[in-house]
């Protein structure tokens, strides 16, 4: 049992990438996340990824509808995502997602450190 002093467990949602993904260049946001999260969701995401990056995303918002939307089709080809991949991605507040991308085998993608060479849209994370 969890213990009422426990930190609460972030919110997660699994992204598969399909070709609609790929050709649409916008995922949704659960309906679950965006009722819950929907007061601190900004016009822009950061979506930090385990090497540090942290990329910037334009939210598209439809009534209750949240889509990733402007700069996701850079953050898509800057990690070589592909049809199969799973995106595990973690709420953290404020417009802040942790992103966890997985190969067609469901393996986790270990992508280069942050202080390494890797293509980027040039945002860090200065933690």
């Amino acid at each position: 049992p969890i213990s009422p002093s426990s930190p609460e467990i972030p919110p997660r949602f699994v992204k598969a990438v399909l070709p609609s993904t790929l050709r649409d260049q916008k995922p949704r946001i659960p309906n679950k996340i965006v009722r819950k999260f929907s007061h601190e969701l900004s016009d822009v995401a950061h979506i930090t990824i385990p090497n540090g990056y942290v990329w910037q995303v334009k939210l598209k918002k439809e009534g209750r509808k949240v889509w990733f939307d402007d700069g996701w089709q850079d953050f898509v080809e800057a990690y070589s995502t592909f049809v199969g991949s799973l995106v595990l991605f973690e709420y953290e507040s404020n417009s802040t997602f942790q992103a966890h991308i997985y190969d067609e085998t469901a393996c986790e993608i270990n992508y280069p450190s942050s202080n390494e060479e890797s293509h980027t849209n040039g945002e860090e994370s200065h933690h």
